[in-house]
């Protein structure tokens, strides 16, 4: 488990990188907005009563909380990006006056007890350093009778990308995303009904250096923390990497992966549907 410290610092480096990304990241977050799509399906279009107050956490630019606001009274959409939000209010259409966007962190969600009756999440709670608060969180803040529907990229995601830089160093360069059984198991310990399943998505590209645009360009780059400051800044200056380490990368990944010219990436995702 991280420290205090470093989990803050994550969190603020995550924030920091998604708020850059807010302008660039509907246009490029192709494969997320499948992902929400295929989570907002488990999310019944039409109650006998909607829902009266819903919860999206990490709303992002908010494309997803538009449609989740439809099928309900009140949404709160909550983000840990500021840059996010901002982009989010200003984008909203017409007659989105039933969201209340919020700044807010999944681990400490800034809501009463038993106050909402429908969780929404795609795609943000693997940032979370711990997957138990999560889900603990989300339980106190479910109603009684209420569902929460998490769609989460854990272990598996990047494996052809953190594959390629193995064969080159030791050194880390993707995420270690936690397992859906951990994300499972946490849910459970909530006392939470849960229905898991799993579904890959392979994105395709051309060649290294477009596959890691990709990745940056939603804000999904940042590399977290897991040192403290001085061992942090010694990985740092060795994961540096020139044009000639760049280019062994594209051979390695061409080698080992590459179908009809294209390198693929794939996104493992687990889609949780819980209720209290």
């Amino acid at each position: 488990m991280l420290n205090t410290s470093i989990a803050s610092r994550n969190k603020t480096r995550i924030a920091q990188q998604f708020s850059r990304a807010a302008n660039t990241y509907n246009s490029a977050a192709d494969v997320q907005l499948d992902i929400a799509l295929d989570a907002l399906a488990f999310v019944p279009a039409h109650y006998s009563a909607h829902y009266k107050s819903g919860l999206d956490i990490g709303c992002g630019t908010g494309r997803i909380s538009q449609q989740l606001a439809a099928r309900g009274e009140n949404l709160i959409a909550m983000d840990l990006a500021f840059g996010m939000l901002d982009y989010a209010k200003q984008d909203a259409l017409v007659g989105a006056e039933s969201i209340c966007w919020v700044q807010g962190d999944a681990e400490c969600l800034p809501l009463v007890d038993n106050s909402v009756d429908m969780v929404f999440s795609s795609m943000a709670l693997q940032w979370s350093h711990n997957q138990q608060k999560v889900m603990s969180e989300i339980a106190r803040v479910m109603a009684f009778d209420s569902n929460a529907l998490l769609a989460i990229m854990c272990e598996g995601s990047f494996s052809q990308l953190n594959d390629s830089w193995h064969t080159i160093d030791s050194q880390r360069h993707v995420n270690n995303f936690a397992s859906a059984q951990t994300w499972y198991n946490a849910a459970k310990s909530e006392g939470l009904q849960v229905t898991m399943h799993e579904k890959q998505y392979v994105t395709w590209h051309k060649n290294v250096r477009q596959l890691m645009s990709s990745i940056k360009s939603i804000g999904a780059n940042v590399l977290l923390t897991t040192q403290d400051i001085t061992e942090q800044s010694k990985c740092q200056s060795k994961n540096t990497f020139n044009r000639h380490t760049l280019q062994l990368l594209e051979t390695i990944y061409q080698h080992k992966y590459a179908e009809n010219l294209q390198l693929p990436l794939t996104y493992q995702v687990c889609f949780l549907q819980c209720s209290k």
